[in-house]
C-alpha cells in the first residue's frame, strides 16, 4: 500500500475523475474508488482517510496509477504483456513462491521461508527477495523494459517489486492476475509443500476442512516443532504467542 497526505484540492480532483465508488461505513473514510477497468484494473483501490484534526491521507495500491489518471497520461502500448504473481503468502508452511508469465511459459522462482523468520522477517527481507526473484523471472522470459508491460498482483509481497520494475524501467500495471499463471502457480506450490512433508495442500483462504484451515496447518507444525517449525513462517504473530 501507498499511503500519502494530501489537501483539498487534490481530494476534489481524485473525485472529478469519477471512478467507481465503493461503499465504507468507516466514519473516517470520506472517499473510496476501485479501477473502472479501463483506466486502472477493477482491482486497483484508494481510499481517502480524514483525521479529528481535519487532515486528508490517501491509502492506494499504487499511487503511480492513481497520477497517471489524474495527469491524464494513457498506458503505453507494449508488443510483450509479462504477468506477475505470488503464492503462499496466507500459508504458515514454507516460503513465498513467486510466477511470471508471457502467455505461453511459466517461470517461478522461490522466496525463501528463512526471509519470514526471527530478524530476517522484522527487516522485511522477503520484500527485497521477491523483487531480485521477480526481475530474474522476467530475465528468464527474454524481457525487455522498451517492448514490455508488467502486469503485477495487488498482495503486499509484491511491494518491493513494483518499484523495482519502474526503476528498472518497465512500465507496470497493478491489478487481479488470473487465469494460466494462478492455475500454475497453484500447481507448483502445491507441489512445493508436499516435498516439504505436509500432507495435501489446500488454499486456507478457500477451504472449510479442519485440517486445511490456517489453524489446522498450524497444529500439525506444532505436533512435531523441532522438526517442523524451521519449515513455518515464524515471523507471524501466530507462532509468537
Amino acid at each position: 500500500m501507498d499511503v500519502v497526505t494530501i489537501d483539498e484540492k487534490c481530494l476534489e480532483r481524485i473525485r472529478k475523475l469519477r471512478l467507481p465508488m465503493v461503499k465504507d461505513n468507516n466514519p473516517y473514510v470520506v472517499l473510496s474508488v476501485r479501477g473502472d477497468g479501463v483506466r486502472a484494473s477493477e482491482k486497483w483501490n484508494a481510499k481517502v482517510y480524514r483525521n479529528k484534526k481535519g487532515r486528508l491521507k490517501l491509502v492506494t495500491v499504487d499511487l503511480k496509477t492513481l497520477q497517471d489518471m489524474m495527469e491524464g497520461r494513457a498506458l503505453p502500448t507494449k508488443k510483450r504483456t509479462i504477468q506477475v504473481d505470488d503464492a503462499g503468502w496466507g500459508f504458515p508452511l514454507g516460503g513465498v513462491m513467486i510466477g511470471a508469465t508471457d502467455g505461453m511459459r511459466v517461470e517461478t522462482a522461490m522466496v525463501p521461508v528463512e526471509c519470514f523468520q526471527g530478524e530476517r522477517f522484522e527487516r522485511k527481507e522477503y520484500l527485497k527477495q521477491a523483487a531480485t526473484a521477480t526481475l530474474g523471472l522476467l530475465e528468464r522470459l527474454g524481457a525487455r523494459p522498451e517492448d514490455t508491460m508488467v502486469e503485477i498482483c495487488t498482495g503486499y509481497v509484491n511491494v518491493g517489486s513494483k518499484e523495482a520494475l519502474r526503476e528498472a524501467g518497465y512500465d507496470v500495471r497493478v491489478g487481479e492476475i488470473a487465469g494460466l499463471l494462478q492455475e500454475e502457480l497453484e500447481k507448483r506450490f502445491a507441489e512445493y509443500v508436499r516435498k516439504l512433508g505436509y500432507p495435501g495442500y489446500v488454499d486456507p483462504k478457500t477451504t472449510h476442512d479442519s485440517k486445511g484451515t490456517f489453524e489446522g496447518i498450524v497444529k500439525w507444525i506444532e505436533e512435531s516443532p523441532g522438526e517442523r517449525m524451521r519449515l513455518a513462517k515464524t515471523g507471524w504473530r501466530r507462532f509468537k504467542r
